[in-house]
């Protein structure tokens, strides 16, 4: 005979939906992060091939180029950014810190 408590079917599929929603977030931090390190290497770039080129053209398709390396990047695994913050804000969320709204 097994005995099922009432409410902990949703309480572990809330767990899983936000652990989900913060390494999503994570990840969004991780490749918003790459995006403008790779931004900031390419600025610079002169000449012709697909991160040079002058202009608002050669801008547009250098920010998108690198917004699409960033995504590739963190997908992959990334560089490591994204483990990090999911850890600290699911300790955060474990100990009811998710922010501090006292004034000094």
């Amino acid at each position: 005979m097994t005995i099922a408590l009432l409410g902990s079917a949703p309480l572990q599929t809330d767990i899983q939906k936000s652990n989900s929603k913060l390494a999503s977030l994570a990840e969004d931090f991780e490749t918003t992060f790459l995006a403008s390190m790779f931004g900031q290497m390419t600025s610079l770039l002169d000449g012709d091939g697909p991160l040079g080129g002058q202009g608002a053209g050669g801008d547009a398709w250098r920010a998108l180029l690198t917004d699409e390396l960033a995504k590739s990047v963190s997908r992959s695994g990334g560089v490591g950014i994204a483990r990090s913050v999911h850890a600290e804000l699911i300790a955060l969320q474990a100990s009811g810190n998710t922010h501090n709204d006292t004034a000094d």
